[in-house]
This record gives structure tokens, C-alpha cells and sequence, in this order.
């Protein structure tokens, strides 16, 4: 459901250039949620993690957290790389779903889908670091779940490296063969 990439990534500086696309709710006090914004950044230090044959399946935007993530699944991808650029202390939590899950949409979903908790059951979990990177199969369920000692408010931030038209099986072998992650 996971791999940690065996060595750290700075991200040096980024600029972005526009919204990409927001999953989350307009509240009194503000946007919460989770959104994803076109950016413009050094992208040659990041792209070096995958074969330089694959690397127009690569696209880069800027991930933003403030609040909780129920369980879901994304929309239209298997495997991303996030480089991840602050210390939140959130957990990021995968789930087996029971065979008969009810999952609703939220509107601007395709094919990903939000998972009651009465119909999951915990798996793995890992909580990220500045300058660490993880592969993630994001077609299995999981959550974005805040620590009791975490930051208020919550920043989480990270580049993703979305991994088109590939894999999970395919992500591993890109990155066993630049030598990004481990057997």
C-alpha cells in the first residue's frame, strides 16, 4: 500500500500557478479539506526517482491539508510519489474495505469513492516527515488522520508526483530500477 524511498528530497522552491482541484467542504471559518494546485518548481531532483523512459507519465502538483481526510479512494490514479515538505504529525492510515463497503462521491469525484468506517478495517500506516518521499497505492482506501500532539492548525503540504497510466506493480519496478527503494 506503501513504500518509503530510501533517501530525502529538499524542495527548494515553488511557485503556484493555479488550481487544480479541491476535495472538502466551505465552512464559516474557511475552507477544509484538501487541495491540489498546478505548480511550477525544480522538477529535475524529483523526476530523477523514475527511469528516464517514463518520466512523461509524470505530473507534479502541490498538495494542501487542513483538516481531517476520511477514508477514499482517488480519482483516476494508482500510484504517486508525495515528497513531503512539512512535519504534521498526521498519520496517513490504509484500510481493507468489508466486500459489501458502502462508498458515496462527493461531486467532483470520478471513479474515487469516501468509505464509512463501519465498513473498514485498519491495515498499514505510516506518519511522513519533512523531506521524506513515499510511494502510495492510492486505489486501496486510506485517511489523512491528525495527532492529538500535531499542530493546530493542520499544514500539511507535499509535491505529488502522479504516476499516469501506471501501476502499482509498475511503480515498484521504476523505482527498484533507479534504485529509489529497497527490496
Amino acid at each position: 500500500m506503501y513504500k518509503r524511498l530510501n533517501r530525502e528530497f529538499e524542495i527548494d522552491s515553488l511557485t503556484k500557478t493555479g488550481k487544480k482541484i479541491e476535495y472538502g467542504i466551505d465552512t464559516p471559518m474557511g475552507f477544509a479539506g484538501i487541495k491540489y494546485s498546478y505548480v511550477r518548481l525544480k522538477e529535475d531532483p524529483l523526476l530523477k526517482v523514475i527511469p528516464a523512459k517514463y518520466r512523461d507519465r509524470c505530473t507534479f502538483s502541490l498538495m494542501e491539508v487542513n483538516h481531517k481526510i476520511p477514508a477514499h479512494t482517488d480519482s483516476g490514479i494508482e500510484a504517486i510519489i508525495n515528497f513531503y515538505m512539512t512535519d504534521d504529525r498526521m498519520i496517513t492510515q490504509f484500510y481493507h474495505p468489508r466486500d459489501d463497503a458502502e462508498t458515496v462521491q462527493i461531486a467532483n469525484q470520478t471513479d474515487g469513492a469516501i468509505f464509512h468506517d463501519k465498513y473498514l478495517k485498519k491495515s498499514d500506516r505510516f506518519m511522513a516527515h519533512s523531506k521524506q518521499a513515499y510511494l502510495l497505492n492510492v486505489s486501496h482506501p486510506h485517511a489523512l488522520v491528525p495527532t492529538p500532539d500535531g499542530p493546530k492548525p493542520i499544514r500539511r503540504r507535499a509535491i505529488c508526483m502522479q504516476l499516469l497510466d501506471t501501476s502499482w506493480d509498475e511503480a515498484i519496478d521504476m523505482l527498484k530500477e533507479t534504485g529509489y527503494i529497497d527490496d
